[in-house]
């Protein structure tokens, strides 16, 4: 069964911490990063409606990725305003005996 599964190593525990991280990065919220540090919106409902896309599945995502350390909330008044911490993703990947890497810059 796969609740019977745990990671016992550093080693472990740290590719599984990695996997979440990427498996975080859809193309919806890729963009949502991507309008944050071009626009700055002031709150969630600015960055939706920048966005055009419904506040609720906004916010979700905003979740997701506050979770997995790439954007933040600054508190103004009564509106949390979506902050970038991660300015570039950098993807290491080998393809057969070749490595190569891909940056993902967020501004």
């Amino acid at each position: 069964m796969v609740d019977d599964f745990s990671f016992e190593t550093d080693d472990e525990k740290a590719l599984l911490k990695e996997l979440a991280l990427l498996e975080c990065l859809t193309s919806k919220r890729i963009e949502i990063m991507k309008t944050i540090a071009k626009y700055h919106p002031q709150s969630i409902r600015d960055l939706s409606r920048i966005l055009e896309r419904n506040i609720k599945n906004v916010f979700e995502d905003l979740i997701l990725l506050q979770k997995n350390k790439y954007i933040d909330f600054e508190e103004k008044g009564n509106n949390k305003k979506p902050i970038m911490i991660m300015k570039k993703v950098v993807f290491y990947y080998k393809k057969g005996e070749k490595e190569d890497k891909k940056t993902f810059k967020v501004n």
